[in-house]
């Protein structure tokens, strides 16, 4: 059972926990485990940025949880983040901060980390320009946010 195999990790959820995942559960008995240790659950070269994201991720409580933005702003994406970072065959990054407005709008504060300085330079037909967001529905233009020895290397 997923349920079992989730408390086996994190242990088992407080009723308060429970209640605020579902208030229909609360009368629902869990095994009582105790929480694994993240480094336990993880190999020991497991950066701990990693274990962090992760253990922000998967939290009981909704209302703790980090959001999708602040995912994608965690520092664990970093090296995502830096202007020569590449793929491992060499190639450059697919488009990665072709975000909407609607989606920058979510949560303003983030922008200054969601948006590389670097990123600031994106083609014309929508995706973030200069000045923030630019087309309302970002873009998917394969060549977005590549350098120009890269746009064919798809």
């Amino acid at each position: 059972d997923q349920l079992v195999e989730i408390i086996k990790v994190l242990g088992t959820p407080t009723r308060e926990q429970i209640r605020e995942m579902n208030p229909n559960y609360t009368e629902f008995k869990f095994p009582q485990i105790k929480s694994h240790p993240w480094q336990k659950v993880f190999r020991a070269r497991t950066p701990a940025e990693a274990i962090d994201l992760v253990s922000r991720l998967l939290e009981y409580t909704p209302s703790s949880r980090i959001s999708p933005l602040q995912a994608c702003a965690h520092n664990f994406f970093d090296e995502l983040r830096e202007p020569n970072t590449r793929l491992p065959n060499g190639r450059a990054l697919p488009p990665l901060f072709n975000f909407t407005e609607t989606e920058l709008n979510i949560q303003p504060s983030l922008n200054s980390v969601l948006l590389p300085r670097h990123s600031a330079n994106v083609e014309a037909g929508g995706g973030v320009s200069e000045g923030g967001a630019g087309g309302s529905q970002g873009s998917s233009d394969a060549t977005t946010n590549m350098t120009p020895d890269s746009t064919n290397s798809a």
